[in-house]
């Protein structure tokens, strides 16, 4: 069983961040631009920013077709998400056996794919099966040709593309099976009542794994994303599917994303980005200061161990010169403390910590109240 992960953020390996600087140099060589169309591009990754945020009732389902919006989706979109997945990736135990199968529904452009091999080099030189699926053929085939610009021609992993959509019957059964930015895509996450489709979606993806396999599903920081995970997290637990990782417990989630409580989610800096692609996000009068993501790491009868308490969000001011952060651990909601000249935990990051029998509760929010450690001062 993989390991419980105690940072689930950590900064990008090394090589990790050469490869992605490098990224705007491939990207020229693999699907060079006209003048005339690089000259587009802030405006068209502008505009499907709109799309992707405010304005989701007008985007297509095959959006990426459109050689607009696969251009600014591919040049500024995925190397985010190559990003924003890598440092994810980098902190989950994704481990795999040599001939082990990842299946990757809403592929894209390989945007999973890339990302494993960006933050995983330990993986590079063993042959793994990756069935890559997406109802658009045109994006994953840009993405294959990038693959093999990055991770060379001579690469072990052996790549098939899909056309077709989550749920469908594959021969294959995954080790690993990565849903990215994908739920939050479907019909039926805006709707209120989540339950039933949540069932047939973690009934789907146990159908689809191995014995020992394992799911990974990625979305955006919102609060919709967080409420869909939730509903997927409690049907997963009915079929025995259980979080390995953001969870440090079993019991209910705390943090459902239900007006007006929080939501889990986790921002962190972008540290170790690219210059280039910082810059191309100027130049589209966009900003980058931080990401987000939700997540849930599932695997058949995962037992997270005892008393860990990870934290979500940033740190607050509390009365009494006292700051605090909203967390998660089997006491349900749970509000970190510690002095306001100290420091709470980094988003996604765990502690183990001492559980009272009877905690206090935060008045406001009903949480469990636990008290940091003081810090201990460098000699």
């Amino acid at each position: 069983m993989p390991m419980f992960p105690e940072n689930l953020l950590p900064p990008l390996p090394t090589q990790a961040c050469r490869d992605l600087a490098d990224l705007g140099r491939v990207l020229d060589a693999v699907k060079p631009l006209k003048a005339r169309h690089r000259a587009e591009l802030p405006g068209n990754i502008r505009l499907l920013s709109g799309l992707l945020t405010e304005d989701r009732d007008d985007l297509g389902r095959d959006y990426m077709g459109d050689p607009r919006t696969l251009s600014a989706y591919l040049r500024y979109f995925l190397p985010w998400n190559l990003y924003r997945l890598g440092r994810l990736f980098t902190g989950l135990d994704l481990d795999l056996p040599e001939n082990a199968t990842v299946v990757d529904f809403g592929a894209g452009p390989l945007t999973s794919a890339l990302a494993l091999w960006l933050a995983r080099p330990a993986l590079r030189s063993r042959r793994l099966n990756l069935v890559c699926v997406d109802r658009s053929p045109k994006p994953m085939r840009e993405g294959l040709d990038l693959f093999r610009a990055v991770a060379g021609e001579d690469s072990p992993w052996k790549i098939t593309l899909v056309k077709g959509a989550l749920g469908m019957s594959l021969r294959e059964k995954a080790d690993l099976l990565v849903l990215a930015n994908t739920v939050n895509e479907l019909s039926w996450t805006r709707r209120q009542d989540l339950e039933e489709d949540a069932s047939r979606l973690a009934q789907t993806l146990l159908r689809g794994l191995t014995p020992a396999g394992r799911v990974l599903l990625v979305e955006p920081g919102t609060r919709g994303a967080g409420r869909v995970l939730a509903a997927v997290r409690g049907a997963g637990l009915e079929l025995g599917l259980n979080p390995l990782a953001p969870c440090p417990h079993l019991r209910r989630c705390p943090m459902p994303g239900r007006e007006p409580g929080p939501w889990c989610h986790f921002n962190f800096d972008t540290a170790g980005a690219p210059d280039w692609l910082a810059k191309l996000t100027a130049k589209a009068d966009l900003t980058k200061r931080n990401l987000s993501l939700s997540f849930l790491f599932l695997a058949k009868g995962a037992e997270p161990p005892q008393g860990f308490v990870r934290g979500v969000s940033e740190s607050f001011d509390l009365p009494e010169n006292l700051r605090g952060q909203y967390a998660c651990s089997s006491l349900g909601l749970t509000l970190l403390r510690h002095p306001a000249g100290g420091r709470g935990l980094v988003p996604g990051k765990a502690l183990h910590l001492e559980f009272p029998e009877k905690p206090e509760r935060d008045r406001k929010s009903g949480a469990a109240i636990l008290d940091l450690p003081a810090e201990k001062k460098k000699p």
